[in-house]
């Protein structure tokens, strides 16, 4: 038998099935599922095993080298690794690759072990040993009594360093046959001790319990329908996927829950590890490589049966799966940038399908897609309309900054905010500011010739940084010093406009200068623990003012927090995207329902240059139903989602016009099939055209965009877009193909 095994590489070269022998000493050890290292012409890289056969298709056939780890994915997570790769375009070996963590794909997983020494002996011989020691080998001695009286067995390492013990004495007493020395694993968790002391479960309101009480009965069913939890911010959704939690382990089952943002998951974790113990293990990408290994066998071994993580949590390995929970289910987080592109929303509608599993998507402002799918009855829609104590929603209060200006007023703060601010410092309350925009200056500019400074390598301004004086680009990271005088034309009228979250933090710090004010972005956060450090700080009362992007919008619950100022609506309004306004309403909701979540009642205050748009008036009122059937009808006139599946396709290369022609290779390719085969009909394409962002990185960039109706098949539409890959390779190394399925951003 010979091996079939796919490689875990993005290569063109390297996709399709190569066959393997199976050294003699791997017979029987290999399975569908098993991780390989394979020779792959002069290089040995990872694949994945995923069928064998008896006639190989070459002649010389390579050995397989070594197994990595001992995982063997399971027959259900090959068969959603088949789905992946079919529904977005990927290779089946980027696919799988995505079940198993990177230190096993890297070859680098290793188990942490520590040195444990045990009595050898009868205790009453050791005693005996004890006198006669004192005098010829005082330190041996000394050893032995601390083990006798903290043991019997101990770690190497604390006997080592315990008072009046060393290193030769332990290891003297382990050469003369006394101690005995093992090695034990040392799991390496990231989740901090909690409490044995539990929380009393609070009383479910008649909501709460109506949507609990109708997801638990559909835990027994063959084929359950995914549920759409929609419910206000506040409104007790955590606990609702809780109780179904419990019913679900009291079944024997496991529970994977999904949210959105790394920042939440220390949160999220604490929460359920209260309530559930070690029974829970964290996943997520800011882990170590030691503890996420650690986690992920933890949950393969069974040890824990709830996973809460982000995104790449819905691959944990868990056995007897019975509920998928993806909390702030609309969040564009839940996309992967990179091959292969899935969502993990849709992998976890697949997942729970696969498994015969309940699938609960939960949000104050689902995606029109998720709602659209409720309101036709492909999900069960269940509604949390009201906040848990009945509290009531913050209100809000729309200013026109455009009316501010006419008053005079250049402040980035409106008189509104600037006096709400003061009144809640006054109080002792907290405030949150948004912007969702780091940096402190969004661009540069010489008011002597009009020169804006530019990435070298994007086509992008370059943001200015006030804490590193430097002048930096969000796509490439590229950054430089900020010039004393303009490079174009010598000029010293160097200026600095538009305004980030640094920019912010200073304005307030300046006009309210007792107040004491942090931050939290991506600048903030770079080191691991940074948002669990800054989130557990502000929840405390360390600070009085949270400045940030949209990480501070999502699933964070301070109570003494009473107002929120949104510095301005207008930063994703206005871009080329098709979700534009969905994202605005959406981030305005999501961060207004920061306030007021406790008996003191909440206010926000929304600054904005569009007070008319749809998505802020009525983002004003949290009217959901009314944005949705705004936006509904947008997409319906376009033939946007859920009236189509996109497909974005993007080339991209250093040359311009090599670029160029070869999207407008591909575009003649894809008319000339659509057009020989009546099941592709359905299909529309735009382009090609330069991208929004027409250069990043160095390379120039165009798109391709595939409007499909939602009645072709995904299997056709996946060998449409291989098919034709495959039959209009690039005509060098330089040029680049990105197939982009469900794109969740047209930039």
């Amino acid at each position: 038998m010979y091996a079939e095994v796919v490689v875990d590489v993005p290569s063109e070269s390297a996709k399709g099935l190569f066959h393997y022998g199976i050294p003699a000493e791997l017979e029987g050890e290999i399975k569908v599922g098993s991780a390989v290292l394979v020779p792959f012409g002069r290089r040995e890289l990872t694949g994945y095993v995923v069928g064998f056969t008896e006639t190989p298709d070459v002649a010389r056939v390579k050995d397989i080298r070594a197994l990595r780890g001992d995982t063997v994915l399971s027959e259900q997570m090959m068969a959603l690794s088949a789905w992946i790769s079919e529904y977005y375009s990927c290779s089946l070996g980027e696919a799988i690759a995505q079940m198993f963590p990177a230190s096993v794909r890297r070859g680098r997983a290793k188990v942490k072990t520590e040195s444990i020494v045990e009595l050898a002996i009868p205790r009453e011989k050791a005693e005996a040993m004890i006198d006669v020691m004192e005098k010829k080998a005082p330190r041996q001695a000394q050893a032995l009594k601390i083990l006798l009286e903290k043991g019997p067995k101990m770690p190497r390492r604390r006997l080592t360093n315990a008072p009046g013990s060393t290193s030769g004495a332990v290891r003297a007493l382990i050469q003369k046959g006394i101690l005995n020395e093992t090695q034990k694993e040392v799991l390496r968790s990231p989740i901090k001790a909690i409490s044995n002391t539990r929380k009393p479960m609070p009383v479910l309101t008649r909501e709460q319990d109506k949507a609990v009480t109708a997801i638990v009965s559909s835990l027994d069913n063959v084929s359950p329908a995914p549920f759409l939890l929609h419910g206000v911010t506040a409104s007790g959704k955590t606990e609702v996927y809780m109780r179904v939690i419990e019913a679900v382990l009291a079944r024997g089952k496991s529970a994977i829950v999904l949210v959105p943002e790394i920042s939440l998951t220390p949160q999220m974790t604490e929460g359920f590890s209260e309530r559930f113990g070690q029974d829970v293990a964290v996943l997520h990408s800011r882990l170590s490589p030691g503890e996420r290994y650690d986690e992920w066998r933890r949950v393969e071994r069974g040890d824990a049966r709830i996973v809460v993580g982000a995104r790449s949590a819905i691959f944990a390995p868990v056995e007897n799966l019975g509920l998928i929970v993806v909390d702030e289910e609309h969040e564009n987080s839940y996309k992967q940038e990179e091959s292969p592109r899935y969502h993990a929303r849709d992998v976890a509608c697949e997942r729970a399908r696969i498994s015969k599993a309940v699938c609960v998507l939960g949000s104050a402002t689902p995606s029109v897609e998720s709602y659209y799918k409720a309101l036709h009855g492909e999900y069960r829609l269940l509604e949390l309309p009201h906040r848990v104590g009945m509290w009531e929603m913050p209100t809000v209060e729309v200013v026109d900054m455009r009316e501010e200006l006419a008053k005079g007023n250049r402040s980035i703060f409106s008189q509104a905010l600037s006096e709400a601010i003061s009144d809640r410092l006054t109080r002792g309350e907290q405030i949150i500011l948004f912007l969702n925009r780091r940096g402190y200056s969004t661009f540069v500019l010489c008011r002597e010739c009009g020169y804006s400074m530019r990435c070298p390598e994007c086509d992008v301004a370059l943001t200015y940084h006030a804490a590193e004086s430097n002048i930096r680009c969000h796509y490439c990271d590229y950054e430089e010093p900020v010039p004393s005088v303009c490079p174009n034309c010598g000029g010293r009228y160097i200026r600095y406009f538009g305004a980030g979250t640094q920019k912010i933090e200073g304005e307030v710090k300046r006009a309210f200068s007792h107040a004491r004010t942090c931050r939290m972005d991506t600048d903030t956060t770079r080191r691991k623990g940074a948002h669990e450090e800054i989130v557990s700080k502000f929840k405390r009362g360390d600070y009085d003012i949270l400045v940030g992007t949209q990480m501070v919008a999502k699933g964070l619950d301070f109570p003494n927090v009473t107002l929120v100022g949104v510095v301005s609506a207008d930063t994703c309004l206005n871009l080329p995207d098709y979700k534009a306004g969905e994202r605005t309403f959406q981030l305005l909701t999501q961060v207004a329902g920061r306030a007021g979540r406790s008996k003191k009642s909440g206010h926000v205050i929304v600054q904005t240059y569009s007070p008319e748009h749809y998505a802020i008036e009525l983002g004003k009122t949290y009217d959901y139903r009314g944005f949705y059937d705004e936006e509904i009808a947008c997409r319906s006139e376009g033939l946007y989602p859920p009236f189509s599946r996109l497909v974005l396709i993007v080339v991209s290369g250093k040359g311009l016009s090599a670029v160029e022609r070869y999207a407008i290779s591909l575009v003649r390719a894809l008319r000339a099939q659509i057009k020989s085969e009546k099941q592709l009909k359905g299909i529309r394409i735009l382009g090609p055209a330069p991208c929004a962002l027409a250069r990043v990185k160095g390379m120039h960039r165009w798109q391709i965009l595939l409007k499909i109706d939602p009645r072709i098949k995904p299997h056709d539409q996946d060998k449409l877009i291989k098919g034709i890959l495959e039959a209009c390779p690039s005509p060098s190394y330089d040029i680049m193909v990105q197939v982009d399925v469900d794109p969740e951003s047209m930039l």
